[in-house]
């Protein structure tokens, strides 16, 4: 890129930058711990940038999941990356660190751009790619890239809360009458999960394989573990599909009418639809950490077109309905926990895999924890979630019988894998746009839930979300993808 190094950025342009700034990070840190930053940086890079995000708000097509850095947008980040920042040390951890939040970055605006009005040419993204890679790995940026990480690292990432809701709703004083609400729902799963249920009509969907191929899984976690100073598990692309396809749910779902069918979302007439004639279910690799391992998860999303009112008034009822199943994997491929929630983060499930887990007599969560323990042997030739119509929860989990038979009460569906990302970029009549809005929610999924539990500071309570936005604790906060989530109720066996 002609120019790079020799321009400097003004003092003028980063202040306009620095409005955007994480609003949880200290001001005296933040100040100097930027100061290099703001003095090393080439223009033709940040005035690029910044006119980027303009563009980016203006047209309201902003990725709520992995925010754009306030201080340095040319990285971006996300609740594992933002963590992981406290544990790095070395300068080759520093410069791996680095890179995973400019290709992010990369990715997400490539996201964004196709959804802008006018997006931008390939060529102006190229440059911001190129920005963000060199920053990474170029020798020159070694102490700019300190800077981020010492900023990161005293900073928290944004939340899903809003302080002025629990203020106002005097959330310290519900607390008490919150609680015994939440181990009754508890309560009431556990009971609908223990009995014997037997749907007189349902769907079975299983994923479409082609010839199963015996992989050694152990040998892959090793590899990928060993081949970066952070100890991550970043497999090839390859290998993660294979996983994917491994540990994918059969769906047992009943069947009282269309809505128990899962399907692809779409923009239709302005409104979001589940296209129930193509099962699909989309697929999302993440990574978490418990007791200092960095671990590999998979999740998958189902999507229904509707839960439908079962009352005059039902708070929870509300056009597009989704389950998260999410799978998460220890050092040598082996399943060590699943758990689920809704896509609206309620209702979360942990099902303990792992034989060396056990509860923490002592949760460091005030939140309560809906636990059941599963038999790994049982099911390691694949499961099936039994779920029941129109509520859509999970009150089973059953060993996979690929030879079950067709039957007028069973019928038997094929599903597609599909990356979840593709869900940032829908096709409408106009172009290109996101499933979710700028603040990570699908339109018109909200509920009436949302005027009952304003008070806990989640915004539109029971609405639908984006990965990375599902705030799933109503007595203490709590994100779904919180890398300290598990351990804040698990521990392994001395």
């Amino acid at each position: 890129m002609p120019g790079f190094f020799p321009q400097r950025l003004s003092l003028c342009l980063i202040l306009a930058l620095l409005l955007g700034a994480c609003q949880a990070t200290l001001e005296r840190p933040y100040s100097e711990q930027t100061r290099i930053v703001r003095e090393s940086l080439p223009s033709s890079c940040s005035d690029g940038i910044r006119l980027f995000r303009e563009d980016v708000k203006r047209n309201d097509a902003l990725d709520a999941s992995t925010p754009a850095l306030g201080f340095f947008p040319l990285l971006h980040s996300n609740r594992f990356l933002h963590t992981l920042a406290l544990w790095v040390q070395s300068q080759e951890e520093l410069s791996e660190w680095t890179t995973l939040l400019a290709e992010l970055a990369i990715e997400v605006r490539a996201a964004e751009n196709r959804n802008l009005n006018s997006p931008w040419s390939e060529e102006a993204l190229g440059d911001l790619a190129e920005c963000s890679r060199i920053f990474s790995s170029s020798a020159e940026f070694r102490e700019e890239r300190r800077a981020i990480l010492d900023t990161m690292s005293r900073a928290d990432f944004p939340d899903e809360y809003s302080r002025g809701l629990q203020t106002l709703g005097a959330l310290p004083l519900l607390r008490p009458f919150l609680k015994p609400r939440i181990l009754a729902e508890h309560a009431k799963e556990r009971s609908m999960y223990f009995e014997e249920e037997t749907f007189t009509h349902s769907s079975l969907y299983r994923l479409e394989r082609e010839q199963s191929v015996e992989v050694d899984v152990a040998e892959w976690m090793r590899t990928a573990y060993g081949n970066n100073a952070l100890q991550l598990p970043l497999l090839r692309k390859t290998q993660l599909d294979a996983l994917f396809d491994k540990h994918a749910p059969g769906l047992q779902i009943e069947l009282l009418d269309v809505n128990d069918k899962i399907g692809e979302p779409r923009w239709q007439a302005g409104q979001v639809i589940i296209d129930t004639e193509n099962p699909v279910v989309y697929s999302l690799p993440s990574m978490t950490r418990f007791e200092g391992r960095n671990l590999l998860q998979l999740n998958y999303v189902f999507w229904f077109p509707e839960r439908k009112p079962v009352a005059l008034i039902d708070l929870y009822a509300g056009k597009v309905d989704s389950i998260i199943w999410r799978v998460t994997l220890d050092e040598g491929g082996r399943v060590m926990f699943y758990d689920s929630i809704h896509s609206c983060g309620c209702y979360h499930k942990y099902f303990a895999v792992a034989d060396e887990l056990k509860v923490k007599a002592q949760p460091t969560s005030r939140e309560p924890a809906n636990i059941f323990y599963l038999d790994r042997m049982l099911l390691s030739g694949g499961l099936d979630l039994k779920i029941t119509g129109n509520e859509h929860f999970i009150v089973g989990i059953e060993p996979s019988m690929e030879q079950t038979e067709a039957s007028a009460e069973v019928q038997r569906h094929g599903y597609q894998l599909t990356p979840y990302t593709l869900l940032k970029n829908l096709d409408t009549a106009s172009g290109s746009r996101s499933l979710f809005d700028a603040r990570g929610l699908i339109p018109g999924s909200e509920r009436l839930e949302r005027f009952t539990l304003w008070p806990t500071g989640i915004p539109s309570v029971g609405a639908m979300r984006q990965w990375g936005t599902h705030a799933t604790g109503f007595i203490q906060e709590q994100q779904f993808d919180d890398s300290n989530l598990f351990e804040n109720y698990f521990e392994t066996q001395p």
